[in-house]
């Protein structure tokens, strides 16, 4: 039997009659988690309609700490927005996932994307996936045989059963379809100086440039995969590359060039998609007298593609002067070769963030 003194406040017993049962079933938040994800650039369908497909790609991790003594249950609610890069069609959510409750232990847990498909541990509480999007991306994933290029990001949300808060990470993969890589210049059989401007066409990211030299008894394709070559060298966001790095090249000889578009898959392997193998010649008499002739106006655009959305008036000011670069450089009261120069440039481009430009 429960007495209460008569000498206690009404208002005080119920106070604690409300207080009590509050404290008693609060429990504190113990789980946090941290995601990271694969460099994947090129995913098949089957990769991110986890449900209803089992793949053996990873694309993301995610790591549960549970700082309790007792195992948490726990839920994700992940969502998937869309930004093709053709033609900038977005479709926010198109992917929408809960999960249901799963124990954590004490001390955490780690789960990937392979957790969620068919015959995965984790079972899916409620799925959506947008029609308009699913045909969209469909015709051509199934075209293909890859998801189209553009924006994948992931919004992946951590509930905790009994926690009022939630955690909040998110990941985003930049996908890649490149299906050809065009050579622009030097054009097919050119003939060009001994430092020649390379452009390509590419609708990747991830390049790699070979240049090699051609005898006249071998064929273009022999020639190219002669080893080592004459220069070789990888290309990131970049569609135009200025002859620097490898072995010199020779007045009078010719040589052979391919680009290979490179795109990593989400089983960390690359697909390589090459281009046709470009041929040119090589003459001294291009170089001009005096001064670096016909490499100047490359060197110009090279320097402009590093620093021009910085110092655009500078180039502006150079170009409408018909300023030219002479024979006379150096570096630190050092003269500086032109293949020195072209050297130099490489590394500018990794500092261009940092590099202040004047001219005088």
């Amino acid at each position: 039997m429960i007495s209460f003194r008569r000498d206690i406040p009404a208002s005080l017993i119920g106070m604690a009659l409300i207080l009590f049962p509050a404290k008693a079933s609060g429990q504190p938040c113990s789980l946090s988690m941290q995601v990271s994800h694969t460099a994947a650039e090129q995913l098949s369908l089957a990769d991110l309609d986890f449900p209803n497909f089992h793949s053996t790609n990873l694309l993301f991790t995610v790591t549960f700490t549970n700082r309790g003594v007792v195992a948490a249950n726990a839920s994700l609610h992940l969502i998937m927005d869309i930004t093709l890069a053709q033609g900038s069609i977005n479709f926010p959510g198109a992917l929408d996932l809960t999960t249901k409750a799963f124990p954590v232990p004490p001390g955490g847990r780690t789960i990937t994307n392979l957790n969620l498909g068919p015959g995965g541990d984790i079972q899916t509480q409620t799925y959506s996936f947008s029609r308009e999007a699913k045909t969209k991306i469909e015709d051509i994933a199934l075209l293909t045989g890859h998801m189209p290029a553009g924006s994948y990001n992931f919004h992946i949300e951590l509930k905790e059963l009994g926690c009022a808060t939630t955690v909040n990470d998110q990941i985003e993969l930049l996908l890649q379809n490149p299906t050809r890589v065009e050579l622009r210049s030097p054009r097919d059989g050119e003939t060009t100086n001994t430092f020649p401007l390379f452009e390509f066409f590419q609708d990747g990211y991830r390049a790699v440039l070979t240049v090699a030299e051609k005898s006249p008894e071998q064929t273009r394709e022999d020639a190219i995969s002669r080893k080592p070559p004459m220069l070789e060298v990888d290309l990131s966001g970049r569609n135009s590359f200025l002859y620097s790095g490898g072995r010199p090249l020779e007045d009078g000889k010719t040589y052979v060039w391919t680009v290979v578009s490179k795109v990593r898959t989400a089983g960390g392997l690359d697909i390589d998609v090459a281009s046709p193998i470009g041929l040119f010649s090589v003459s001294g008499s291009l170089q001009g007298s005096g001064s670096l002739g016909a490499v100047d106006d490359a060197l110009l655009t090279q320097l402009e593609e590093i620093l021009g959305s910085k110092h655009h008036a500078v180039f502006q000011q150079i170009r409408s002067g018909g300023y030219r670069l002479t024979s006379n450089m150096s570096l630190n009261d050092s003269k500086l070769s032109a293949s020195q120069l072209l050297d130099l440039l490489i590394q500018l481009r990794d500092l261009s963030d940092s590099i202040e430009l004047s001219f005088e």
